[in-house]
């Protein structure tokens, strides 16, 4: 912990002699010749709160620039152009914490661009270093610098409130408001002099460091260019499904007395009156109808109990798709364009997720919402490019097992597919097709042992009794023993790491410490093939922005990217991107990928 906040100097830019004076201040020399800057957004007059946190939305109000000892604030609106001027001459490095943030506002926002090739982000330093901690600046700044350091915020959450304000009218010149906003860049270049010594060239953490930069680099540059979306289309499609909604809850309480099914309490004595048997519970210990719970009904239940769980789980699908997707194409699109907000590190693995809306949650393999995604104008097709298998490939690859391994090149020289010619080998059926019911049991088997899933579980997920998953998960090992004994090598690892550090963690390729939570080392396998499955799609992903892709890309989801590609060029871009896409050096098995297109929209893929 540092020497805490009692020598920091936190100035306004109000005046022409204050503007000399922060010009001057930029020109002086510092530690790692670094400055750390920041924004203060708001929403316009009348607009919705959460505008303040959209650039396409709201405005800025407040830039801010420090070092580790003074924090400048500067009224955007009044003196903007002593950034602009500043900024012009400084080539410094740049600090930011949660860069896409600000690099998306001074984008759409301003006429400065952020200097990515220079820049750095504390927030991503600080996920490498504890996936399991807060991001969180003040909470950061609490823990490395000073417990102090969130009393500013809390006095100043105390004045909005008092007087009425809101992030976009409390007044610039209003000191808790303009002070918390400089001080947030003392703070970050605090944090940033700490974590350089852990990700800086040559450190332990550089390059899964350099890696995460990079990749937060490309996909900010796709959040800003946005996907286009038939907008009829989802109007349609919102107006047919909260209608089909709608008729079920209301066929529903005809049918059950006025009980309704979006109540699990009423649901739970609807499915009980009919001789359902429910056993999973709430954390509060209440039983509950999980989806879960219904997939198991609907696999052991008598047919009025299968028939009305599974008109459950299909209001319920309607329900999100509509209010998740198709509602939010509706209200949050800008000039017919939606532009996903995408974590790079949303999970403690290193996989991304995204909101706004919530593409990683969609149904795999359902057009329905895909559809509504089009190229940006009519000279422009969709390609999409998704790994085939991957986290189950890097299995295998890491598993050493012989063969597995030969199954695996066998399906990739003649066309096949992994799933079906392991199914061909347990079952001793060389007649076995893709299209054979037993693959999912083989699905099933893989990957339960990569996220660490019981035979209950596989059972469900395949739709099968537990007996006859038992039977196949036991073929497996017979067969293909090198899995089980690679699950088990991690997680020696892990419990001899626990025993002797007090954690238990798995290393990724880059280096990257994935820990796992006290009595669950089981999980690190998954951990290790997820993280590693995660950082090989984010090499992908620079190996396009290296093949000069990046200003076609769209959005990525799970292991596939989608691309609006110029419709003359689709045929070499098809081929570029299956090159970029596939990785063949320090596998045994190939991690290679499929590539669709030309499409007119993403969902004709899943026709």
């Amino acid at each position: 912990m540092t020497n805490g906040l009692n020598d920091v100097k936190l100035e306004l830019v109000d005046s022409v002699s204050a503007a000399e004076k922060f010009i001057t201040w930029l020109g002086e020399r510092r530690p790692y010749d670094a400055i750390a800057i920041d924004t203060e957004t708001g929403e316009r007059e009348g607009r919705p709160r959460s505008d303040a946190l959209s650039p396409w939305h709201g405005d800025l109000r407040l830039v801010q620039v420090g070092d580790g000892i003074t924090g400048w604030a500067i009224p955007w609106n009044e003196w903007g152009g002593v950034f602009y001027e500043a900024m012009n001459k400084f080539d410094g490095q740049i600090v930011c914490h949660n860069i896409a943030f600000e690099a998306k506002w001074f984008e759409i926002r301003s006429r400065w661009r952020m200097p990515w090739h220079r820049a750095h982000d504390t927030m991503i330093m600080a996920q490498l270093l504890d996936p399991l901690g807060s991001g969180a600046l003040k909470k950061l700044t609490s823990q490395y610098v000073d417990p102090k350091a969130a009393a500013l915020q809390s006095h100043l959450d105390e004045e909005l409130a008092k007087n009425g304000w809101t992030w976009g009218t409390v007044p610039t010149n209003f000191e808790p408001y303009w002070a918390y906003g400089a001080l947030d860049t003392v703070l970050t270049m605090r944090l940033f002099e700490q974590f350089w010594e852990k990700c800086g060239p040559g450190k332990s953490y550089s390059q899964a460091y350099e890696l995460e930069m990079a990749t937060r680099k490309i996909v900010t540059r796709m959040e800003l260019n946005g996907a286009r979306v038939d907008l009829d289309y989802s109007r349609r499609k919102y107006d047919e499904l909260t209608a089909y909604s709608e008729s079920v809850k209301d066929w529903a309480k005809g049918m059950y007395g006025g009980l309704s099914i979006t109540s699990n309490i009423q649901l739970v004595k609807i499915l009980e009156s009919l001789g359902a048997e429910i056993t999973e519970l709430t954390p509060s210990g209440q039983k509950s109808a999980s989806a879960d719970q219904l997939k198991k009904l609907i696999i052991d239940g008598n047919p009025q109990v299968k028939e009305l769980s599974e008109i459950v789980l299909k209001q319920r699908k309607a329900d999100k798709l509509a209010s998740t997707y198709f509602l939010n194409f509706i209200n949050d699109n800008v000039n017919g364009f939606v532009h996903p907000s995408v974590k790079t590190m949303g999970a403690r693995t290193g996989r991304m997720s995204i909101t706004a809306p919530a593409l990683q949650t969609l149904p795999k393999g359902d057009d329905t919402v895909r559809r509504a995604f089009l190229p940006k104008d009519d000279d422009h097709v969709i390609i999409t490019s998704d790994l085939d298998q991957v986290e189950f490939r890097m299995f295998a690859s890491l598993s050493e097992d012989p063969n597995l391994i030969s199954l695996f090149n066998l399906a990739d020289a003649t066309g096949s597919d992994p799933f079906t010619e392991i199914g061909r080998e347990i079952y001793q059926d060389p007649t076995m097709q893709k299209s054979d019911k037993r693959r999912s049991l083989i699905k099933g088997v893989v990957y339960g042992r990569l996220y660490g899933a019981g035979i209950a579980k596989q059972a469900l997920t395949a739709g099968v009794p537990e007996d006859q998953m038992r039977a196949v998960s036991n073929a497996f090992d017979e067969r293909f023993p090198g899995m089980i004994t690679f699950q088990k090598k991690i997680e020696d690892i892990g419990m001899r790491r626990l025993r002797e550090e007090g954690q238990g963690y798995v290393h990724t390729w880059t280096g990257r410490r994935l820990p796992c939570d006290e009595e669950r080392v089981y999980t690190l396998v998954n951990y290790l093939i997820q993280g590693g499955a995660a950082e090989v799609f984010k090499a992908n992903l620079i190996k396009l922005d290296r093949a000069d892709l990046t200003d076609y890309l769209i959005v990525p989801v799970h292991d596939e990217i989608v691309l609006n590609a110029p419709r003359e060029d689709a045929e070499e871009i098809k081929q570029l991107v299956r090159e970029c896409m596939t990785t063949r050096d320090g596998w045994s098995v190939p991690l290679t990928a499929d590539v669709d297109g030309p499409l007119n929209n993403w969902g004709e893929k899943y026709i």
